[in-house]
């Protein structure tokens, strides 16, 4: 079986013996269920991304939040001008805050959040034209 530490992307193949005692794994197609300490995970293979299907960030017509978190601050407005790398959220994430910047010179056409609400991984923040 090849394990993937999701921290640092490393890979490695393990066998039967380099799995700790009590652990079982099972696949089944391209789903591997894994048991250890009483607890059972799904694993599924995650497609990697090649330049011809990822998107540069510059193409994307909407700034999505980095990881969940709290809208510390919203620092543009609907119908702004926007320069590349001007910080158009705060969010506080992990203890920590995360700048989403603008991809690109353009113009912010809607600000989807407010300050102080709660967002998932991947929630659309700032919609640009």
């Amino acid at each position: 079986m090849r394990l993937r530490d999701l921290r640092t992307g490393e890979e490695r193949e393990v066998a039967g013996m380099d799995v700790a005692p009590g652990t079982m794994a099972l696949r089944a197609g391209d789903v591997a269920w894994v048991s250890h300490r009483g607890e059972t995970y799904r694993l599924s293979a995650v497609p990697r991304f090649t330049s011809r299907n990822a998107r540069r960030p510059e193409d994307t017509p909407s700034l999505e939040a980095p990881m969940p978190g709290r809208i510390l601050g919203v620092r543009t407005a609907a119908g702004s001008a926007v320069k590349k790398g001007d910080t158009l959220v705060l969010v506080e994430a992990m203890k920590m805050e995360h700048a989403v910047r603008a991809p690109k010179d353009g113009t912010v056409a809607r600000v989807l959040v407010i300050e102080g609400q709660m967002v998932g991984l991947g929630d659309v923040l700032v919609e640009m034209e």
